[in-house]
Formats: C-alpha cells, structure tokens, sequence
C-alpha cells in the first residue's frame, strides 16, 4: 500500500512539475527533466521484482512512445507530452479502482484512462478559455455581432449533426445500458464543449496562432495549415517536399537555406497539452476511465 501511494503522489507530482514548465518556462521543458522521469518511472517499474509485471508495464511504455512518436510526427503533439504519458504509464501500467466510485476498471492500463480523460479535459477547457478572450478582445460595438461573424454557415451545420449524434447516443447510454447521472453528464459536458469548439473555431484558432518567420520557429513549434490556403499550402509543398505540420531542426534548416521569409501561422499561444494531461490524471485517479461511466458494468 505504501508502495502504491508513492506511485500515486509521483505521478501528481511529475505531471504537475511537466504543467509548471509548460506555462511558466514558454513551453519549453528541459531534456534532463524528460529524461529524468522516464528513468524513474523505470525505477518504479523494476520495484514491482515480478518479471510478468515488468515486461506488461514495459510493453505499455512502448506502445504509448510508438503511438506517440506517430502522432507528434503529425504535429498533434509535443515530444515532452509523449515522454510524460509514458513516464506516467511506467509509474502506474495499471489503472486502479478509483478513489470516488466504484466502477471496476477491467485492467486497462493507466495510460489508457489518464489519454481519454486528459482529450476530454481539453476539450473542455479549449472553449471555457478561448470563448470569453475572443469575445473580449472584440471592441464594445463589434461584440454585439460577435456571434454571427464567428459563426459560420458550415461550422452551425457541423454543430447541429454532432448535437444530434450525442443526443442519440445518450438515449442509447440510458435506456439501453442504464448509465447512471455521471455518464448523463459526461455526455452533455462532451456535447457542450464539442459544439463550442467547432462553433467558433475559427476565433479561438486565431487566437492559438501567431505568424511568424523562419528566423522564431522552434523545433516542436506546429503550423497551423488550416490556418493557411489552399495555394499557400502547394506552393510551400512545391518548394519543400514533405512539408507538414511539424517543424524540426531540419525543417529550420531547409527554409533557411532557401531563404524563406513568408511568415506562417503557427500555434504559439494554445494551451499546452500538459495543463489536460494534469487534469486527466485527477480524474483517472478519483474517477477512472470516463468512457466506463457510459456502460455500467
């Protein structure tokens, strides 16, 4: 037991010191640190001394690394952000019965619920955040027509079929498998924060991005391609192939060496992953996988 609130207390505290680092410290979180707490997550994993618990708490870190380099190659995430899932998953491989309910976990792995709650934490949070600074940056005679020049005809049909396929699966949720108010709930938090986010896309993307030269790229940075048009987007892939939405030390490098001085939207002021992933780790802890509410087992 005492084994266990150590792991407990550690993955708190990592995944806290990984938000400091991201908010205070421009996003930038130093490599001995990274390194440090997938060393000691590999520590914790050794001091199970059962070679079965070893090798499974192994295999996840490996999965959620591979899984993770995939999508930090896509530029949907930072290298720090995959390191800390799996520093977090080698300190806790198994997802334990949560401290505020008592829904069986079905031996998922940690890594499992802290991915999924910490996705669902950011999607709430993306538009509690980015709504009210839009609007408030709006002069006080524009604001009134905020909502209709934020709102696109496309984005309202987009909400309006998401609104309804969640709706349809709450019924489902309900009557078929008896979720109880919880799993009501995360529906209707899941619906409300997907319509805003796609409502107003277009203003709290604006508000992530920022344009900037070659000359303040950082490696790990992420350009906003949607952000960009359709003839932006194949000249720069006419000149760089293999151009996408991450930038690394090469990509610096080639745009230098071309001399590239068209300025890009990239995603400098969005919220960093690891402000989700702290959350995401309350909520495995004292809830579990959410997604375990919907179907009562």
């Amino acid at each position: 037991m005492e084994v266990y609130l150590l792991r407990v207390y550690s993955l708190v505290a990592i995944a806290l010191a990984y938000m400091l680092f991201d908010v205070f410290n421009k996003r930038n979180v130093p490599s001995y640190f990274v390194y440090a707490t997938l060393a000691y997550g590999a520590l914790l994993t050794v001091l199970y001394f059962n070679l079965y618990a070893i090798g499974f708490s192994a295999l996840i870190a490996v999965v959620v690394l591979a899984l993770g380099y995939i999508v930090y190659r896509a530029g949907q995430l930072g290298a720090a952000d995959v390191i800390e899932l799996a520093a977090l998953s080698l300190i806790l491989p198994l997802q334990k019965l949560p401290y505020l309910v008592g829904i069986p976990q079905l031996n998922l792995p940690f890594a499992v619920s802290l991915i999924i709650n910490s996705g669902i934490a950011a999607l709430v949070i993306v538009p509690i955040y980015y709504i009210p600074k839009a609007f408030s940056r709006r002069g006080k005679r524009s604001r009134m027509n905020f909502v209709d020049s934020a709102i696109t005809k496309k984005n309202m049909f987009k909400a309006v079929m998401v609104t309804v396929a969640y709706l349809a699966l709450l019924l489902l949720v309900v009557f078929e498998f008896g979720a109880d108010n919880l799993g009501s709930a995360l529906i209707l938090v899941l619906l409300l924060g997907s319509v805003g986010v796609i409502l107003f896309e277009d203003p709290i993307t604006s508000l992530m991005v920022e344009r900037v030269s070659v000359d303040k790229f950082e490696p790990g940075d992420i350009i906003a391609i949607n952000m960009m048009t359709k003839k932006e987007v194949l000249e720069i892939r006419r000149r760089f192939k293999g151009f996408g939405g991450l930038i690394t030390d090469e990509t610096i490098k080639r745009f230098k060496e071309k001399r590239f001085r068209k300025k890009l939207p990239v995603y400098k002021r969005a919220i960093p992953f690891a402000v989700p992933i702290f959350i995401g780790v309350w909520i495995s802890l004292f809830l579990g996988n959410l997604i375990l509410l919907l179907i009562p087992v």
